[in-house]
């Protein structure tokens, strides 16, 4: 399977709805608009995310002149060949020396499934009712490359003793989503006046570069600033190598019929060491000072919260102020910006939430941006900003009512109240902010805010009653009640206030 001129990226034509699977070439030389059709959302990012890279080492566009002109059309014939031309061998998923994201000749114990490559397949209390059976039994060539590609882009390690890639274990990717497959692999490839100024030496780095052509070696300690570009994109922490193909049939992941497919992988321990930090141009990235030293990391999904949540990370650039951590955007979010020209934006968002090598859930939101977003950064940083507010005001009323002067005790109570709110919350006002970001006029923006305002100070108070309606008739918590109650309205009049026309109050 070499994925620069065979058939392997299952798509759905826009045209007839057919799902097909076609190569490199048809995508990027075609007019068709056509679109990923893989079964879980997080291949369809890897897949995308693969794509990307082989597009951005293959043709990085000079300029944004460049750029606008292949998003609007198709590559000719002639630059695709020249494109390809001496690197043909260099993504070959079954090369007899350098296979695609693998290390020949990997010795191990066993031959592991090939389900344990597919992140989050297995080995999660809650695999079972997100994925259909056997998806990973056996997989066609383009998806086993698509999942060695995620496996060591995007997911934790295999376990103790296995490396996790390059950006840390669940790195949070954010890519500008387009109309086509198409025209969004163009729209996050950097041009080469952005590669200039964030990866200097990349037109200097050997053409044969990658890690199944040089692999790491065990023990090795490894300088970010030295591992270039293309070996960085697609870095692979692990040695891993797939077991000899099975005869043809259904691909139990794309449903391809294809001549072979792949039921196992090897994979063996080792162990290196990162020097510093590589940035990715994929993913957000925070800064912090820690005893004077500065930290670089990209971000992650720690907590079951909405992607809104992290607008500040994911769309604004800060810089580091004190105890203040200091924000980058991805690059191509950074590049997009600069190229919108007035547009709406649509962000990807995607990750995993883990324990350890254990998938805890899959994260995937297409997050929309009015136009005016570049322009006005402050106001897309107050929706999320007041988002978070209310909640605040409404944690603190909650924890008044449970941790307050009464020396009343209900067993469980407490636990009851801080578990349920919190979802609860950001379920009922996700819609709320989501498609304020999608709609609001970031030219005159306030009477919308104002409407946010109303609308989460309902929620709060709303929310409120429900939780501790329980108690309400416990004599010993009336007093309490009473006081974490004005408290609340405390806290939201506050925050209500802050919205309010200087005229008069909202209407």
């Amino acid at each position: 399977m070499n994925l620069l001129t065979e058939a392997w990226i299952p798509v759905r034509s826009a045209s007839d709805s057919s799902v097909i699977t076609i190569t490199l070439k048809t995508l990027l030389c075609a007019r068709e608009p056509y679109v990923l059709c893989l079964p879980r959302d997080d291949m369809e990012m890897a897949a995308c995310q693969l794509l990307i890279c082989l597009v951005q080492i293959l043709w990085p566009p000079a300029d944004a002149s460049q750029l606008l002109q292949r998003i609007r059309d198709p590559l000719s014939e002639e630059e695709f060949i020249s494109g390809i031309a001496g690197r043909e061998d260099d993504f070959d998923l079954a090369h007899p020396e350098f296979p695609f994201m693998q290390v020949s000749g990997v010795v191990a114990k066993k031959n592991t499934t090939m389900d344990k490559l597919m992140v989050g397949l297995t080995g999660s209390k809650n695999c079972a009712f997100l994925n259909q059976p056997g998806q990973g039994d056996t997989v066609c060539g383009g998806c086993a490359a698509i999942a060695l590609f995620n496996q060591a882009s995007n997911a934790p390690g295999f376990g103790g003793g296995f490396k996790s890639g390059i950006r840390g274990e669940i790195p949070v990717t954010t890519l500008v989503q387009q109309p086509c497959l198409r025209t969004t692999v163009w729209a996050n490839v950097l041009t080469q006046s952005m590669l200039d100024k964030h990866y200097s030496g990349w037109r200097e780095e050997p053409r044969h570069n990658f890690t199944w052509q040089r692999p790491i070696v065990s023990g090795q300690r490894i300088f970010a600033h030295e591992i270039g570009l293309a070996r960085g994109l697609f870095w692979q922490p692990a040695h891993i190598e797939l077991s000899s193909p099975d005869s043809g049939g259904k691909c139990c992941a794309c449903g391809a019929i294809v001549e072979q497919r792949y039921s196992g992988f090897f994979k063996a321990k080792f162990n290196y060491t990162i020097e510093g930090f590589w940035l990715h141009p994929h993913s957000p990235v925070v800064h912090q000072s820690k005893k004077e030293i500065l930290e670089r990391r990209h971000i992650s999904f720690t907590l079951p919260t909405p992607c809104w949540t992290q607008t500040g990370r994911l769309l604004l650039e800060r810089q580091l102020e004190g105890n203040q951590e200091g924000r980058t955007p991805a690059l191509v979010v950074v590049q997009a910006r600069q190229l919108v020209n007035g547009r709406t934006l649509h962000l990807s968002i995607g990750g995993y939430r883990n324990n350890q090598a254990s998938i805890l859930e899959r994260r995937h939101e297409i997050m929309v941006f009015n136009q005016g977003w570049e322009r006005h950064p402050e106001i897309v940083g107050e929706i999320a900003r007041l988002g978070l507010a209310y909640l605040d005001a409404l944690k603190k009323a909650l924890n008044y009512f449970v941790k307050g002067d009464s020396k009343m005790h209900i067993p469980g109570a407490g636990v009851q109240v801080n578990k349920t709110v919190e979802p609860r919350y950001f379920q009922q006002s996700n819609t709320l902010i989501t498609s304020l970001l999608a709609t609001i006029n970031y030219e005159q923006p306030l009477p919308q805010l104002q409407i946010l305002h109303q609308r989460l100070y309902s929620l709060c108070h709303k929310l409120f009653e429900s939780v501790t309606e329980p108690y309400n008739h416990h004599p010993k918590l009336i007093l309490t009640l009473a006081k974490s109650r004005k408290l609340l309205v405390e806290q939201l009049s506050i925050l209500k206030t802050q919205g309010e026309q200087t005229d008069g109050p909202l209407v």
